[in-house]
């Protein structure tokens, strides 16, 4: 793997822990020296799973800290609990979501929320931008407006450096070596959705994204969505969720480099009103930890463009 030097990591709130390494703090924090080896590659990626409030941000806003946890995808990384001692590496972002939000592209921004003028390269016209849901976010779920009023560019470039560029930086480079060494990588890119779509429509427990069948190799989605039909669960593929933009960005099918996405339905595990788990967080953790181990077992043949493994 190559070292990364141009990055300073020890701003960044990230929880790295890769195959075969004992579990860490919740608090560690990496270096900015990797080591010269990918010890997998399988990677798990939980972009919105931090709870990290810091004093600033929560006296600055106008929600209480039970709102600006609104949005977050909470508790999704505990319940990924063997990835490691299965043979998967396992990132995840300490900082939350409706601080800096790394599943976006970082022009992202939206206009509503800066006091100055945005540049021309600025992505403004997203739907998900118009929302108010930007690489920096000006609400959280229910369209609650985070701030008082609008900020400064100057504290979006901040948080962009000190956290959205790591975390990316350390995506591109765990899948890049891993395509390297082993020939594919797969990201599993992990998230929670509310239980559900609105008052009359309940979401299902599951929904797969697989850009429409463009960002992996058939066999993953199916191997996923059989595993969790076969618990009994209802689960669907790309509706209407069919992936972010981590999933986008770190998949070509046709090198090697795999991405999927899955949703879980908060109701499962947690109590979506005052955020915490229920007494069946242990039962769907065992449950998901049987599913990690079926995505690591995934045969590379599968994963390996055809022209590569036949050289």
């Amino acid at each position: 793997m190559h070292k990364i030097n141009m990055i300073n990591f020890k701003t960044a709130q990230i929880s790295l822990q890769l195959a075969g390494q004992a579990p860490r703090p919740k608090t560690t924090q990496i270096t900015n020296i990797l080591p010269d080896q990918n010890p997998a590659p399988f990677l798990f990626s939980f972009p919105h799973s931090g709870h990290n409030y810091t004093q600033n941000f929560v006296a600055t806003s106008r929600l209480d800290l039970i709102n600006l946890r609104s949005s977050e995808d909470a508790y999704v990384d505990e319940l990924f609990t063997q990835i490691c001692n299965q043979g998967g590496n396992k990132l995840s972002a300490l900082f939350p979501r409706s601080f800096v939000d790394v599943n976006r592209l970082a022009n992202d921004l939206d206009p509503e929320l800066f006091i100055e003028p945005l540049n021309d390269d600025a992505n403004i016209f997203a739907p998900l931008i118009k929302a108010g849901l930007g690489v920096i976010p000006r609400v959280v779920a229910h369209q609650q407006n985070i701030y008082h009023g609008k900020i400064s560019l100057s504290q979006s470039r901040t948080r962009l450096a000190k956290h959205y560029y790591p975390y990316h930086s350390l995506l591109e480079t765990l899948t890049t070596s891993a395509q390297i060494q082993y020939g594919f990588s797969l990201l599993i890119d992990c998230h929670s959705m509310p239980s559900r779509f609105s008052k009359n429509q309940p979401a299902p427990d599951f929904i797969i994204g697989d850009l429409h069948g463009q960002s992996c190799n058939r066999h993953v989605s199916e191997t996923i969505y059989k595993h969790l039909e076969s618990c009994g669960f209802s689960v669907r593929l790309n509706q209407p969720y069919a992936g972010g933009a981590i999933t986008r960005k770190y998949q070509t099918v046709q090198l090697g480099l795999h991405s999927v996405q899955i949703e879980i339905n908060r109701g499962l595990y947690m109590d979506e009103t005052r955020i915490q788990k229920t007494e069946n967080f242990i039962q769907l953790a065992t449950i998901l930890s049987s599913l990690s181990q079926k995505i690591i077992d995934i045969k590379p043949e599968y994963l390996i463009p055809y022209q590569t493994a036949a050289e």
